[in-house]
């Protein structure tokens, strides 16, 4: 009886794989030019066995049996017998049918040992079978064993490998690095915002007990002096636009909106004390873009195409323009958008610009949730560096820094890589789509995302992309991806 030796142990790849001579059959055989294809779904194993220094007695059979295995799974090839010349006798005078059912060989090959001297003897070996996923990084192995010719198998399988030769699906190891912020030496905040105050007809002095006048007048006055009277912030400008209703000429409401804008500004001096000089007075004339936007939302105004392509139109005044609406009929249309729409035109919008002083990171940790704007990204990240990253205090943070600078792309980054981390992949997604997609620092971070998702081709183009505009993360990135992909 001979002695078994099992396993020459072969890794499994998308593409052809060669390896040098194995030996089998206890060092007097070889598998040579062994190749594993895997294409269209199917995986081809190709290999010659060669025999030729093989010792087998005359009773005596070999039998290889080729199998891919990965842990626990297995998957026997058709097997390869290896015969001694009564064994051949015997196996041609009965063939399969003298074997027992339960054998592990009634597919196999029978492949007679020539005794002659010299003569080289290669069994070329093909098999093929249907791929199926956790074949990925298995092994090819040859096992062997060996039966007598009674249809008896005397011993099958073994324990022991000759050689093994790994290379499993590659891992990619992909980099997602933290984007420091830019420096902000001085924080410059801004407040804007709208006030309707009104006026006698082709007047600008102020009234301040004239219709809703007392109330707005009180919401300007408040706005500025909750910055004005925070000992954290000092006022640096203010600016005053003033805008008007189409009616009367172009040229008499440009004039009519600066006078206007400039009765607000003396009003403020006046009330607060706040030096006239910062305060900027402009007249922007007529509103007409706001108009458009009044009559698109205006569903059942009559003629509301009309007026639109009216206002939208090239190359006349917007004298005409206000003439050629007055013309339409009936002119009920015209007395709706003077009193409807027009009114909304005319105001005074106003922008508060202002410094911030820096703050220590006891006053950094109040102001996070009570007031996170006075803070730069730098104050926001040495909050969350205060405690331990990947907590719910530092996500937290993060989480604020990105919703108060949703476009900045160190805190759409930086928040997303804490989501990424956390597999939230949607919603990193939703954060670094909200800044600026052009960037090639959004774009490795998105990719990242669409990587951790599963979405390989998204991945590959944002990275590619990314690599382009010489992001080294996204090329390094895209090299793992590769590398992965090969092994698939």
């Amino acid at each position: 009886m001979k002695r078994f030796i099992p396993y020459i142990v072969i890794v499994m790849l998308l593409s052809p794989l060669s390896l040098a001579a194995q030996q089998i059959m206890n060092g007097n055989g070889e598998v040579k030019n062994l190749e594993v294809v895997r294409d269209n779904g199917r995986v081809t194993v190709n290999m010659l066995i060669d025999v030729t220094n093989a010792q087998i007695g005359k009773d005596g059979t070999i039998i290889l049996t080729p199998a891919i295995e990965k842990g626990e799974q297995s998957l026997d090839l058709p097997s390869v017998q290896v015969m001694g010349k009564r064994a051949h006798m015997y196996y041609l005078r009965n063939g399969v049918e003298v074997l027992p059912e339960e054998s592990p060989y009634l597919e196999r090959v029978a492949k007679r040992k020539d005794r002659k001297q010299g003569k080289e003897q290669v069994i070329a070996y093909t098999a093929e079978v249907g791929f199926e996923p956790w074949m990925r990084g298995s092994d090819v192995v040859i096992k062997e064993g060996s039966c007598g010719c009674d249809r008896t198998v005397i011993s099958q399988n073994g324990e022991d490998p000759l050689g093994r030769f790994i290379r499993d699906i590659y891992q990619p190891q992909y980099i997602l690095s933290f984007v420091e912020p830019d420096p902000e030496p001085i924080k410059v905040r801004q407040e804007s915002r709208s006030a309707y105050i009104n006026f006698f007809v082709d007047k600008y002095d102020i009234r301040e007990n004239y219709k809703n006048n007392a109330s707005e007048l009180a919401s300007v006055m408040n706005s500025i002096k909750l910055v004005d009277d925070d000992k954290d912030l000092t006022i640096t400008s203010i600016t005053i636009e003033g805008w008007a209703s189409p009616e009367a000429t172009e040229q008499h409401n440009k004039k009519l909106s600066e006078n206007r804008a400039n009765s607000l500004a003396d009003y403020v001096t006046k009330k607060t004390g706040i030096d006239r000089s910062i305060i900027n007075a402009v007249g922007c004339g007529e509103d007409w873009p706001g108009l458009r936007r009044e009559v698109e939302t205006a569903n059942k105004l009559l003629k509301r195409e009309e007026i639109l392509s009216i206002i939208d139109e090239q190359g006349i005044s917007v004298d005409k323009k206000e003439q050629k609406i007055k013309d339409l009929y009936p002119p009920t249309i015209y007395e709706r958008l003077f009193n409807e729409f027009y009114g909304k035109l005319r105001r005074n919008d106003y922008r508060i610009v202002y410094n911030v002083r820096n703050f220590n990171l006891e006053e950094a940790r109040e102001l996070v949730d009570k007031n996170p704007k006075l803070l730069s990204l730098s104050e926001l990240y040495k909050v969350a560096g205060s405690y331990e990253k990947g907590s719910p205090e530092y996500n937290h943070v993060m989480q604020v820094a990105a919703e108060t600078y949703p476009t900045t792309v160190a805190a759409a980054v930086n928040h997303a890589n804490v989501l990424i981390q956390n597999k939230e992949y949607d919603k990193a997604i939703k954060v670094l789509e909200k800044s600026d997609k052009d960037d090639a620092r959004i774009m490795n971070a998105l990719a990242y995302a669409y990587a951790a998702k599963g979405d390989i081709q998204k991945a590959k183009e944002l990275w590619e992309k990314a690599a382009k505009l010489d992001n080294s993360d996204a090329a390094h990135n895209a090299q793992e991806l590769n590398k992965h992909l090969e092994t698939l």
